[in-house]
């Protein structure tokens, strides 16, 4: 049979090019998933910086010595301040941390539709392969 009927046709060609979609969009969401991960990694890894630079500046704060009334109090008014900047860093960091555990969900859940839409994918190649090794043969049969 020519490849020109359309008996001979894979009438489940709409389904097999959907599935073929379905995978490239599965594997665009993880690349946005994975890339949103990577950005967030940066932002963690900065707020642990503004953290440590906190946390020295309280250390400086506190190592300061004064005699005067005066300058003791406004050296704990220093300190209050970086105080109050170190736990501002830290509650920063926490949240980043927080929301990069829910994005790392996000990339391992954008992994199993991957992985999904391959297996979909695959089955219907598989189908197909199989279909035209049928036709094949029934067209040797015929011949024969």
């Amino acid at each position: 049979m020519p490849d020109d009927d359309p008996a001979s046709r894979y009438r489940l060609a709409p389904v097999r090019a959907g599935r073929a979609r379905d995978e490239a969009v599965s594997r665009g969401e993880l690349a946005d998933a994975v890339v949103d991960a990577a950005a967030a990694e940066a932002a963690i890894a900065a707020a642990a910086a503004r953290v440590g630079v906190a946390r020295s500046a309280l250390d400086q704060a506190l190592a300061a010595d004064g005699s005067s009334a005066l300058v003791c109090e406004r050296r704990d008014r220093y300190a209050a301040r970086r105080r109050r900047d170190l736990e501002r860093a830290d509650d920063e960091h926490a949240r980043l941390v927080a929301a990069q555990r829910e994005r790392l969900g996000e990339v391992d859940a954008a992994r199993g539709r991957l992985a999904s839409a391959r297996a979909r994918r695959e089955l219907i190649e598989r189908h197909f392969a199989r279909w035209r090794d049928d036709r094949r043969k029934l067209a040797d049969r015929r011949a024969d």
